[in-house]
């Protein structure tokens, strides 16, 4: 499932839960809890109510990507 969601990030920085439940078709609670692990959710700013990957995943071009 990581997998796929670092996919999707690939495709755009900021998706909403929403969007992600449309996209993976996965209950919203598994969702959230991934989102917990590999994203920050932005509160404020252009982007508010959406989510995008936590720095530390954000490598471009790396395929190593930490678990």
């Amino acid at each position: 499932m990581e997998d796929i969601m670092f996919k999707l990030f690939e495709r755009q920085s900021n998706w909403t839960l929403r969007q992600l439940i449309q996209e993976t078709d996965q209950p919203e609670q598994f969702l959230k809890d991934i989102l917990k692990e590999l994203c920050v959710y932005n509160r404020k700013g252009t982007n508010q109510g959406s989510y995008e990957l936590k720095p530390e995943y954000k490598k471009h071009g790396d395929e190593s990507t930490p678990k």
